[in-house]
């Protein structure tokens, strides 16, 4: 079932036979406008689905190894879709929403990075249901996370989540063994040593760039390498 829109309020869970429960969340940036990037050397997103696609082969590989205990969410940057689809002439927002349904999976929306950082501290009670997975798909630098590079402005972005801002995110809402990655481009370059110096948790990111070409999980670019 998909749920549009962000929940904020708590709500209350018991106890599960195969431990605490846990919430495992998959975060899609937006891609960019074709409008912007047509006929650049190194252009971006020609595919609208690059992060979409990417996240629902994660979302499938979790589900394989997920525990009775652990829910799995699938968090989306509403604007940029929205963006894409009057480019495209295409309802790109139903496609996404089929696709959670058919992975059986919650779909949130988020529209600023407010509502993101909201949903990581309150979605749920993280008291009772703590992140034990989180990975991100879109743009990004070795400094923060873009959900809209490119698609109001050229190779600018507005609704970002920057290493000075992880201090918004709650300390306390990961499990202590928690599985964090960016799959976005030079998020290991300075990004992950930020985050685990304010969560205490490893961030796997790239050093050099992600390729989201192939028909699954990007991969790294020529040179590239995973670090934490």
């Amino acid at each position: 079932m998909s749920f549009l829109g962000i929940l904020f309020d708590a709500a209350a869970y018991g106890s599960s036979s195969q431990g605490k429960l846990e919430e495992w969340i998959v975060v899609s940036g937006g891609p960019a406008l074709r409008f912007f990037e047509h006929g650049k050397a190194d252009s971006h997103d020609k595919y609208w689905g690059n992060f979409i696609r990417a996240s629902v082969a994660r979302i499938e590989q979790l589900q394989l190894s997920k525990p009775q205990n652990v829910e799995i969410s699938w968090l989306v940057f509403r604007p940029g879709y929205q963006r894409r689809s009057r480019e495209e002439k295409l309802d790109l927002l139903s496609q996404i929403i089929s696709q959670a349904d058919t992975l059986g999976v919650q779909l949130y929306w988020f529209d600023t990075k407010e509502e993101l950082v909201n949903y990581l501290n309150f979605g749920k009670d993280r008291k009772y249901e703590p992140i034990g997975n989180f990975d991100y798909f879109g743009h990004s630098n070795k400094a923060c996370f873009m959900f809209d590079y490119s698609s109001q402005f050229d190779n600018l972005s507005q609704e970002f989540l920057h290493e000075k801002e992880l201090s918004l995110i709650d300390k306390k809402i990961f499990t202590k063994k928690a599985t964090i990655k960016s799959w976005g481009c030079h998020s290991g370059e300075f990004f992950s040593q930020k985050w685990k110096k304010r969560f205490g948790i490893p961030m796997i990111g790239a050093v050099g760039k992600t390729d989201y070409t192939s028909a699954s999980l990007p991969y790294l670019s020529k040179n590239g390498k995973w670090t934490q």
